[in-house]
């Protein structure tokens, strides 16, 4: 069967599709005004300012960042107050949020119709999890729109891409597995293997400085700062919390204690599926998205610590799911799952609807179902696979009779 044929928009209809990502970002520009609290990066600020005055932040228990964020955000304690820092971190979220929209919908704008091209832009102008990162006032927003920008490089300017790779997981690792996914792809490995080197430096650097700041060279030992992140993320603060979405984390409210040995079992079952799904991907002609939404669903998984909020990195996957589905006539089916996925990471508001003095039971309940749309997504990508497979398969077999015959 033929994929559907997209039609350019011309005219005006051009010009309202460039203005759309951005009136729905400016769209929250209001709330924004309304609500504008420090949240996490009031956490992240202080710190900072105990990374500048002591080199130590991480007796903060609310701390789990890497050195770099370290010295980014004592850099920014340098550089204004708490209260101008938190406007400029609003706003540079709002802008990152406009500026991803725009840059991808521009780039769909001529490969689809006109319905699917609205209907998914309306979806993501109401992402839970992406407005949930901005007035959490997390950095994810910035951290994926780097990503982003180093996949669309990768293949043409290598270097460009690992450096913006490279940086996103030194600032933070959420998207880990990405160039490891691009080293096992001969297109990707350039850039894979530019971005391990970029982010090794960049830490170096930010271990350089806490060790500075903190007289003493024993503190920028990477492996000591790596086991106590994990040792928090198996604490009582993170380990078996409702917003946490790791599957330690799930493991942990059904009665399984977050041990070394699950932590590596977990680490070592996600790592497998990622293996098999760059195995699939290896004879195509250029993965990068494929991989970039793979990197985007496990990554995510591969540690004790993965908020809610990271569900954001569920929206490669979801965007290229919906696309593929519209150029390859899915069943009905599968887009009523896609439908139901989109619909379970729409259950969480926060912080807006604990400021709205939510009931602590609806917001129980909200993330206790919320975090299953990771998994399911998962089953439903492998679902997809093997339809995909199946058919090609079988057109291959129809085209091989016909010249039979």
């Amino acid at each position: 069967m033929d994929a559907v044929q997209p039609v350019a928009a011309t005219g005006p209809g051009r010009k309202l599709r460039l203005l759309a990502p951005v009136a729905a970002a400016l769209a929250l520009v209001p709330l924004a005004v309304r609500v504008h609290y420090p949240m996490d990066f009031g956490l992240a600020y202080h710190a900072g300012l105990l990374a500048w005055s002591s080199g130590h932040p991480e007796p903060l228990g609310t701390w789990t960042g890497t050195p770099l964020l370290a010295l980014v955000m004592a850099a920014i304690t340098r550089a204004g107050t708490l209260e101008a820092s938190t406007l400029a971190m609003l706003a540079a979220n709002l802008v990152v949020w406009g500026g991803l929209l725009l840059a991808v919908w521009y780039r769909l704008q001529d490969l689809v119709s006109s319905r699917w091209w609205w209907g998914t832009l309306a979806a993501a102008a109401v992402f839970a999890p992406a407005i949930s990162n901005i007035f959490w006032m997390q950095p994810n927003l910035i951290v994926l729109a780097l990503a982003l920008g180093g996949v669309a490089l990768t293949g043409r300017r290598n270097l460009a891409a690992g450096l913006l790779i490279g940086a996103a997981l030194a600032l933070k690792p959420i998207l880990i597995l990405l160039p490891f996914a691009f080293l096992l792809h001969r297109a990707s490995r350039r850039a894979g293997a530019w971005a391990i080197a970029v982010a090794a430096a960049l830490s170096a650097i930010g271990l350089g400085f806490v060790g500075w700041r903190a007289g003493d060279l024993s503190v920028a030992n990477p492996i000591a700062y790596l086991a106590q992140f994990l040792t928090k993320g198996r604490g009582p603060d993170y380990a078996c919390v409702p917003e946490n979405y790791s599957p330690l984390a799930l493991l942990c409210r059904f009665g399984v204690p977050a041990g070394t040995t699950l932590t590596v079992a977990v680490a070592g079952v996600v790592l497998v599926a990622g293996w098999l799904v760059t195995r699939r991907l290896r004879g195509a002609p250029d993965a990068r998205w494929e991989l970039f939404a793979a990197a985007g669903l496990l990554s995510p998984m591969l540690g004790p610590i993965s908020w809610a909020v990271y569900q954001v990195l569920l929206a490669p996957l979801m965007l290229l799911l919906a696309y593929q589905f519209w150029t390859d006539r899915a069943p009905v089916f599968l887009w009523l799952n896609l439908g139901g996925v989109f619909l379970l990471t729409m259950l969480i508001w926060d912080p807006l609807e604990s400021l709205a003095l939510t009931p602590v039971p609806v917001l129980v309940v909200s993330y206790t179902l919320g975090q299953f749309a990771q998994y399911f997504l998962l089953l439903l990508w492998v679902q997809w696979t093997r339809v995909r497979f199946a058919k090609a398969a079988n057109t291959g077999r129809t085209e091989i009779g016909t010249q039979a015959g």
